[in-house]
């Protein structure tokens, strides 16, 4: 009681007393936070890859692991959760405790999930937010070494004569809709072969099974190098240092751009001081040295954008290939 509760021999009303128990909490929880930022992280923290072993998003985080790791402080785990085009495993990072110990990683198709499936389990930027706009890549227009179109005129003539196939990592991936740009930019016509995944498209584009596929740089840089692809035109806005001799798409279409890129998220739940440690230690491992050289040598550019520039691309990247969906009435399969 207050001295003059003591006096009058009244207890403080129950409002008051509510009123100080937030008060208390709330103080605390303001002394608690930095101390948890501090403690984060205390065990080994889970980054879900919600793709197979092997592809685009699993080479970026296998590269990052082990650095990662170091700066963090403790193990970082690599978990593959394939399945119904990556949002089997994105919708197991929602459901995670928002502590910061089970994040995700996903490329471009993670803005056109809502556009392409009507029954998400997830809403990407209301249950999701981002940590990272980690890396990004051009993607490139290849062929098989034996096609007989061996320059970009070449390619778009044979489209407009009809009978061009160009392959796909499923209905709405990133390859799908740059070809489908492509085709609506050019004025051509080209039939959609969807595969279930990049290894088994890239598997038939070498046999000759299928006529062409545009895939980001890393996909089909090995194969190019070998000789077993023909790269045509890349969609970076100009020729790229490693492929200096392919033109730009730009050259021909003024405009034409589209970049590949991988980001890490995690649910929006999480408070932002864990976040914000994450964030950092994420920007450090993207920046070492080493690194930046094995991404760039795998054919990826370092962005190592904060979390709110990985929220603004996935804005854009939804509205931008939202309304390509639509006009192209694009559907899952």
């Amino acid at each position: 009681m207050t001295p003059s509760d003591k006096k009058t021999g009244h207890r403080p009303a129950p409002q008051a007393t509510v009123r100080r128990a937030l008060l208390g909490t709330a103080l605390a929880l303001l002394v608690a936070a930095p101390a948890l930022a501090q403690s984060y992280p205390a065990k080994p923290v889970t980054i879900i890859v919600p793709f197979a072993a092997g592809g685009t998003v699993d080479r970026v985080a296998r590269q990052i692991q082990q650095v990662l790791g170091g700066q963090l402080g403790q193990p970082v785990i690599v978990e593959n959760r394939g399945g119904a085009g990556g949002t089997i495993g994105t919708a197991a990072v929602t459901k995670a405790t928002p502590d910061g110990y089970t994040v995700g990683m996903v490329f471009d198709s993670y803005a056109t999930e809502q556009h392409m499936y009507p029954h998400l389990p997830y809403a990407p930027g209301k249950d999701l937010t981002g940590v990272s706009y980690m890396v990004r890549s051009p993607m490139v227009l290849a062929v098989p070494e034996k096609a007989a179109f061996r320059t970009l005129q070449d390619y778009v003539q044979a489209s407009k004569a009809g009978g061009i196939s160009f392959a796909s990592v499923g209905a709405g991936s990133s390859n799908h809709l740059a070809a489908e740009l492509f085709h609506q930019t050019a004025g051509t016509q080209g039939t959609h072969i969807p595969y279930k995944g990049g290894g088994p498209a890239i598997s038939d584009l070498l046999g000759g099974h299928v006529d062409s596929i545009i895939a980001s740089l890393p996909l089909v840089l090995p194969h190019i190098q070998s000789g077993k692809l023909r790269a045509l035109a890349v969609t970076a806005p100009a020729r790229i240092p490693t492929l200096p001799k392919v033109p730009a798409i730009a050259e021909s279409y003024p405009g034409f751009e589209i970049y590949s890129w991988v980001g890490m998220i995690a649910p929006t739940r999480m408070p932002a001081d864990v976040r914000g440690r994450l964030a950092g230690a994420v920007t450090a491992t993207l920046r070492d040295p080493a690194v930046v050289q094995r991404m760039n040598e795998a054919g990826f550019e370092v962005v190592a954008g904060d979390p709110e520039q990985m929220n603004q691309l996935v804005s854009a990247e939804s509205q931008r290939w939202g309304q390509l969906i639509q006009s192209r009435k694009i559907v899952s399969e």
